[in-house]
């Protein structure tokens, strides 16, 4: 189906796809953003009522995110990630119509994630490669303790999650082994995300851990896992931005504004910006 898909699509395209995709993707990213900041916004100290509902916000990215990984899947090359991509956006957007679907979306979710993890992580090295193992653990783990109802995964999940996030620079390094080579604007920016939020939590904890909660649902993991998560996605988002890489700058914004994915529309983004940030990987 995933193939006969992409050879209707294809021509209309005009060998614009990977283009499509790469707005597609870009317009998941924002959305995920938008409902980041709105979350936050709305549950921020004096809010006085302005128009902003975090669950509209919600539906709406959710619908955006599985919309681009439909784009995404129709036009790609290997009809295997498209097949993956085709069951994470079908099933998301299937979540919303009916609370029954939420179990065998999960797990679509995962299975498709993980199919695209293994078609094209295999043009990774061995980092890049652990750094997806990590990432599709904690899609999995995430969505057992929410959707699967194993609650007591959720500090578990939190933590591997944030680790995921926080190994997002696998993907941008040319050669991780080659120091010469390395992006030193971008690894000094991840190193004063590190030291700023590592500083902001220690002196006022409470509005910290409020932000995490709300903003990406992280429970029960220390600061210092934190604050190397923010320092993965900083230096990850600096070195796609000095390289115009901007499909891997909307794969980490994908990751990082998902948070723990242990809810559906959780879950959605950060299965996206897996895989987008193989694809990535695999063509630096």
């Amino acid at each position: 189906m995933t193939a006969a898909l992409q050879r209707r699509v294809r021509p209309l395209l005009h060998g614009g796809s990977h283009s499509a995709a790469d707005l597609a993707v870009g317009a998941a990213a924002v959305a995920v953003a938008a409902r980041y900041f709105a979350v936050l916004f709305v549950n921020a100290p004096g809010y006085a009522g302005v128009p902003v509902s975090p669950g509209l916000a919600t539906g709406v990215s959710t619908v955006v995110v599985a919309a681009a990984a439909i784009a995404v899947a129709v036009t790609d090359a290997d009809p295997r990630t498209g097949i993956g991509l085709l069951f994470t956006g079908v099933f998301g957007l299937l979540s919303l119509l009916s609370s029954a679907a939420a179990l065998p979306a999960a797990v679509a979710i995962v299975l498709g994630t993980a199919t695209v993890a293994a078609v094209a992580g295999r043009q990774l090295d061995v980092v890049s490669a652990a750094a997806v193992a990590l990432l599709v653990a904690a899609l999995s783990i995430g969505l057992a303790s929410g959707v699967g109802g194993w609650t007591g995964l959720r500090p578990a999940a939190s933590t591997v999650a944030l680790l995921g996030i926080a190994s997002t620079p696998a993907f941008a390094a040319a050669d991780w082994r080659s120091l010469s080579t390395a992006d030193w604007g971008a690894v000094i920016g991840g190193v004063a995300a590190f030291a700023v939020v590592l500083s902001v939590g220690r002196a006022v904890p409470f509005v910290t851990g409020a932000v995490t909660l709300t903003g990406t649902g992280v429970v029960g993991t220390s600061l210092p896992v934190i604050a190397l998560a923010a320092a993965g996605a900083v230096t990850t988002a600096s070195a796609a931005s000095r390289t115009r890489r901007w499909p891997l700058l909307a794969g980490v914004a994908l990751v990082a504004f998902a948070g723990v994915p242990a809810s559906l529309p959780r879950a959605l983004p950060f299965a996206l910006g897996i895989a987008t940030l193989t694809v990535q990987g695999g063509t630096q």
